[in-house]
């Protein structure tokens, strides 16, 4: 019996010396866990110069766009172009019923005869009476009765001579022609439709070349602007989304002299020097302003930034510590923020971030790439 208890005291002390052991060695694992250094991701500041743009939603169009319009009206007999057709300037692309207007023509040419006619008897009359009057066979009244008489036939004929060019224009507005060469666009009417003068346009002409964008700047970037403008040319980059490399290159060549009430912003127009086929009129894009550079910019990448209720900080490694950096974000590009703060050319800051971090925690630097 005694010998049963003396080997149960033994046992229990060899497994009361293991734990004692195992926690010993627990602690300091946890001793050398907390003093060990945190691998961290970094990229150095860069102080460089840094664009100064405004970005802005945009919407394509052509630099000339012609709205075919009737210049009479009549019945469309025939269409002589199609949608998506590449025309030439002067091109006939529908006809109109002439007949009305070569009716006219002949009406307005009998016209004018009878009053050639009736200006050619009153002229031989007056003629005549000169004489007369002058040697007191006629009184004053009956030549000047002639007199009018043929001021009224000149008249006449002056109106039917009118009348007769207008109707010689109407036969020529009956073939609508393409004023300048381009695209025809869709098409409104048919053979057979009715059109008015000054109505609906019947189709429009697209002029190939250069396109427009047009935009609208909100109030509170107006003097960025106005300040850019003042110091030259404004140029321009257009692409088709946010995620699109630029596609398009321009200048700006219009700002309007007010807001527009409806939107609170002021439209601008950009003038493309190039037109590559991928962007079309209508088309909406993203439009980028060159306002200018900033010449000594510091610049961290955007995922550096950090946010706090008393405000933005970057974690700087100094003396292989996390420091923390208060910093004011001065504006973003393409991944990249210029702000304002005491950081140093080449000073590395986290662009990951430990869950483990805390300010002054020990770190080791592993680069990363830009």
């Amino acid at each position: 019996m005694k010998l049963r208890i003396l080997v149960i005291l033994v046992v229990l002390a060899l497994i009361a010396g293991v734990a004692y052991r195992i926690q010993t060695q627990q602690a300091g694992d946890a001793r050398r866990g907390g003093d060990r250094a945190l691998v961290v991701k970094t990229v150095p500041v860069t102080v460089r110069e840094f664009p100064r743009v405004l970005d802005l939603p945009g919407t394509l169009e052509a630099a000339q766009q012609v709205a075919i319009v009737a210049q009479v009206s009549g019945t469309v007999l025939k269409q002589q172009a199609q949608e998506g057709d590449t025309v030439r300037a002067g091109q006939v692309l529908f006809s109109l019923d002439a007949r009305p207007a070569q009716a006219r023509i002949a009406q307005n040419q009998a016209t004018l005869s009878g009053a050639h006619a009736e200006t050619t008897e009153a002229q031989k009359k007056l003629d005549r009476l000169a004489p007369l009057m002058q040697s007191g066979y006629i009184s004053q009244q009956e030549y000047d009765d002639a007199r009018l008489a043929l001021e009224a036939a000149r008249a006449r004929a002056g109106t039917a001579r009118a009348d007769l060019q207008a109707a010689q224009l109407d036969v020529q507005y009956a073939q609508i022609r393409a004023p300048i060469a381009g695209r025809v666009g869709r098409i409104n009417v048919r053979p057979g439709s009715l059109v008015q003068a000054g109505g609906e346009p019947l189709t429009t002409l697209i002029a190939p070349g250069a396109l427009d964008v047009r935009a609208s700047v909100a109030q509170q970037d107006w003097p960025e602007l106005v300040a850019a403008r003042a110091q030259g040319k404004v140029a321009a980059e257009v692409s088709a989304d946010a995620a699109s490399s630029v596609q398009a290159h321009g200048e700006l060549v219009f700002v309007d002299s007010q807001i527009d009430a409806t939107t609170g912003a002021v439209p601008i127009k950009v003038r493309l020097v190039d037109t590559p086929p991928a962007l079309l009129s209508g088309q909406g894009v993203r439009l980028r302003l060159l306002l200018g550079v900033e010449p000594d910019a510091r610049v961290v990448p955007e995922a550096a930034l950090q946010h706090a209720q008393a405000g933005d900080y970057v974690y700087v490694v100094r003396d292989g510590r996390a420091v923390v950096q208060p910093v004011r974000l001065v504006r973003s590009l393409d991944g990249l923020l210029m702000v304002e703060g005491e950081l140093r050319a080449g000073e590395p800051v986290l662009v990951e971030i430990p869950q483990r971090l805390k300010a002054g925690s020990a770190v080791r630097l592993e680069s990363a790439a830009r």
